[in-house]
């Protein structure tokens, strides 16, 4: 099992809907997916969706959840409001990677910095930022380049999702049976499930390296 946290103290940058366009994207590749809700906010009420979800805003609850989920096969996927500085700390450290969203915001940009630079301070490390509700018109996606996401180190962006307004369905409570998203959101998740996977893959052939040479 991996652990990818999605972590940010500023709102409105997609964290949630993040979380379970990732669970979407595995669940579609036949990879068990578990969404744990950290965030202060009420969890949401999801019924019959392809993976699974807990409220995990306790620490007790999430550490015996998470302890579960990392013995098995599959994606752990933590939603966090990024307020709570030793929780968010200990939450980098227990999990493969950490997703900060930047939007194209100068504030949302401020926040992503600052919020990386305190979690490796603390000992995170593989903290990376995912670019979120990029733009598909050119124009608008050149400006929102030059002058929002070039602020952040290349080197630490992994890639991007599209900005599409249906991802907002996948954070309404499910009322009704749960009914499969558009097709542009379902193609939208397994690309996103297959830029993390890419991430996790490339982290883990580091690990691999360091430890033959460490044996050599």
């Amino acid at each position: 099992m991996k652990g990818v946290l999605i972590v940010s103290p500023k709102g409105g940058v997609g964290k949630t809907s993040l979380c379970h366009l990732l669970a979407i994207g595995a669940a579609w590749k036949d990879v068990p997916a578990y969404v744990m809700h950290t965030d202060d906010r009420k969890p949401l009420k999801v019924d019959g969706r392809p993976y699974m979800y807990y409220d995990a805003r306790d620490p007790e609850t999430l550490t015996r959840l998470m302890g579960a989920a990392l013995n098995n096969n599959g994606l752990c996927v933590i939603d966090s409001g990024g307020n709570r500085a030793e929780f968010d700390a200990w939450l980098a450290d227990s999990v493969d990677l950490v997703l900060i969203p930047v939007i194209p915001d100068t504030e949302a940009v401020d926040i992503a910095l600052e919020h990386m630079e305190r979690l490796e301070q603390a000992g995170a490390r593989h903290v990376r930022f995912l670019l979120n509700a990029v733009s598909g018109y050119r124009n608008e996606r050149d400006r929102d380049f030059e002058k929002y996401f070039s602020r952040l180190p290349n080197d630490k962006i992994i890639g991007q999702v599209k900005k599409v307004a249906a991802i907002k369905q996948l954070r309404d409570p499910d009322d009704n049976p749960f009914q499969t998203p558009p097709s542009h959101v379902n193609n939208l998740a397994r690309t996103f499930y297959f830029t993390v996977k890419g991430a996790l893959d490339s982290l883990e052939s580091i690990k691999e390296s360091v430890k033959r040479k460490a044996i050599a």
